[in-house]
């Protein structure tokens, strides 16, 4: 594969063009992969400032109190959507749910450990760890790859 970027000041937004011999998977993956670098979230934070980050930047997202939040490398924020929504809007995005309040942006995962009890444990860049309750081990496996679909 070649990559090629060309600035134009012309140009009033990006454009990617992708060409290819036929579309396989590395340029659906290419695809996705560009798709959800434009993905942003709307988030608040402690100060009440609301601001847009990127998701490729979340680490994780987490329900406390009935509250979602999404940490950063040295930031919460506060979203307003549900964790089963962000579940669902990102899981294309390298998200998977590893417990009843937690998301994990799976990219940002450095290490996996077992656990006791059948539990894993997650390191993330941030060297922040996660577990993965017993309930949601397959469904890291499965996002891993490392179990076929059921």
């Amino acid at each position: 594969m070649k990559l090629f970027v060309k600035e134009k000041c012309d140009v009033k937004e990006t454009e990617v063009e992708i060409r290819c011999r036929i579309r396989d998977r590395e340029v659906d993956d290419l695809i996705t992969g560009i798709k959800n670098a434009a993905n942003t979230i709307l988030g608040e934070k402690e100060n009440g400032d609301t601001c847009q980050v990127p998701v490729v930047r979340i680490l994780y997202f987490e329900a406390v109190e009935g509250r979602v939040f999404a940490y950063l490398d040295n930031e919460v924020l506060k979203i307003k959507n549900t964790l089963y929504e962000v579940e669902d809007s990102y899981k294309s995005n390298h998200f998977v749910r590893i417990s009843k309040s937690a998301v994990v942006n799976l990219r940002t995962v450095t290490n996996i450990r077992p656990e006791e009890g059948r539990r894993v444990r997650l390191e993330l860049k941030n060297r922040e760890h996660l577990i993965v309750s017993k309930n949601y081990v397959g469904c890291l496996k499965k996002a891993l790859g490392m179990k076929e679909a059921r």
